[in-house]
């Protein structure tokens, strides 16, 4: 007699490791599980969020809110991932364009205003 098993009545042997609902992970040898993917870089749309942010504090300038419209639209162009942030972005440059261009319309309308009575006074 020999010490060989049977041969399997099915097509194929049962594998040591069978998981079950109560063991989710893979066997040894099995693909590994991977949640998720890695994120996409978006230095467009990040850029376009601190040219907003910083369009609060140095607006008086228009330059970070140029910025923040130019980088804005590329981000929103370029990279689908970083969409919120070219959103937000935008919406704060141009809001802030608009203040603060106003504000500097205002100034120069005043100055403008101020020189002519002095000139106009004496």
């Amino acid at each position: 007699m020999s010490n060989q098993p049977p041969p399997w009545p099915g097509p194929q042997r049962p594998t040591y490791y069978q998981p079950s609902a109560y063991q989710p992970y893979p066997g040894p040898g099995a693909q590994q599980y991977y949640y998720g993917v890695a994120d996409q870089p978006k230095p467009l749309s990040i850029a376009s969020l601190v040219c907003g942010l910083a369009s609060v504090i140095m607006g008086w300038l228009l330059v970070p809110q140029v910025a923040a419209i130019i980088t804005g639209h590329l981000g929103l162009k370029r990279e689908p991932a970083g969409r919120g942030l070219s959103i937000a972005g935008l919406v704060m440059g141009y809001l802030f364009l608009l203040g603060y261009g106003a504000l500097w319309v205002l100034i120069l309308i005043g100055l403008a205003i101020f020189r002519a009575e002095t000139y106009y006074s004496a």
